[in-house]
């Protein structure tokens, strides 16, 4: 295993070696709720926090972003693309959180290419950390992505005491340590690692049954639960569904936008945007005529529920990765494990 070894009191001599070459963002902890934020010393670092409402999604696939300005001039078209080169380091991801990513990967990888995802995710470095404390909604352990990572880093970082254990995941994550002098781990280092999993597997409080899981979801496209949640609640202790959004925007896996045009007073110039949509608002399904494929309530979160479920469109995986966001911003108390029950019957 490449793997070293670096003294929780000695975490800055990884961070002086990264901020030398990227903007390095990480968990914060401004107020009650951490948040990932610009890093630029050590004492901003908040390596104990169990999640953070919004996930480092934002820095691919941003809140809001301008794709393109254009120009017309002597009735001819111009158009400059906005791709931003920076190069940034996420400091202590979680692993739920980076399958997220690799989920998102591969979406924007797909048949149509987005370039501007591609290219932050080409300038990234991924420096992931092993959990320490299972989230109070989180059920990572049902999903396979969590509690603890196997790939898709760069570096990897596990709390084992008075020091932590790190792991090398690819070669930018080796040069990235080279001539640092870290020591090498040893079988103790190994043995606390693998006890610690041992110990965090049986903490968590919250199961997702995924077996078959999409093939139950689309033979129960009209089960009572879905108007239960949008009309009456009592699923669990839940209210009706508000239809707010919350839960697509917090989610990981959530990639749906809108993109629009804001044209200057002229009408000569502009720019082109897209920003995060969710599928539980009213307008995001309208069309034209006063058209909308899915008006009622039911019928949205239905929708969010079999894309997690891996049910939407055909496919046969789920898109869900168990942080358990969704159930902790929820208004309506809805939580996704509990459908899923209710879906196989209990």
């Amino acid at each position: 295993m490449n793997a070293y070894v670096i003294d929780k009191g000695s975490l800055n001599v990884l961070l002086d070696r990264f901020l030398n070459e990227y903007k390095v963002y990480g968990p914060t902890k401004p107020g009650m709720d951490s948040t990932f934020d610009e890093i630029h010393f050590i004492k901003d670092l908040h390596l104990d926090y169990i999640s953070t409402i919004l996930p480092p999604k934002k820095f691919f696939h941003p809140p809001k972003e301008t794709l393109f300005s254009f120009e017309i001039k002597n009735r001819k078209f111009s158009s400059n693309e906005i791709i931003k080169d920076d190069k940034i380091l996420l400091f202590g991801i979680h692993p739920c959180d980076v399958h997220a990513i690799l989920k998102l990967d591969k979406f924007f990888s797909g048949d149509f290419k987005d370039l501007y995802y591609q290219n932050r995710r080409k300038n990234s470095i991924i420096i992931a950390l092993n959990c320490i404390e299972p989230c109070e909604n989180s059920f990572c352990t049902s999903t396979k992505t969590g509690p603890f990572l196997k790939d898709g880093y760069d570096l990897l970082l596990t709390d084992i005491g008075t020091k932590y254990l790190l792991e090398i995941g690819t070669k930018t994550g080796r040069f990235l340590i080279e001539r640092l002098n870290l020591k090498k781990a040893n079988k103790v280092d190994i043995n606390e690692k693998n006890k610690r999993l041992k110990l965090m597997e049986k903490k968590f409080k919250k199961f997702l049954n995924i077996s078959l899981l999409p093939r139950i979801a689309r033979e129960n496209t009209d089960h009572k639960v879905w108007i239960d949640l949008a009309e009456r609640g009592g699923v669990a202790g839940s209210f009706p569904c508000l239809s707010c959004g919350s839960c697509t925007f917090v989610c990981p896996t959530c990639y749906c936008y809108d993109v629009y045009d804001t044209m200057d007073i002229s009408l000569k110039s502009g720019t082109r945007n897209r920003e995060l949509d969710s599928c539980q608002l009213l307008e995001y399904a309208a069309v034209a005529l006063d058209g909308n494929f899915r008006r009622d309530r039911k019928d949205r979160i239905r929708h969010w529920m079999m894309c997690k479920f891996g049910a939407a469109a055909g496919g046969e995986s789920s898109s869900c990765v168990g942080c358990g966001r969704c159930i902790r911003v929820c208004p309506s108390k809805i939580d996704i494990t509990e459908v899923a029950k209710v879906i196989r019957g209990g």
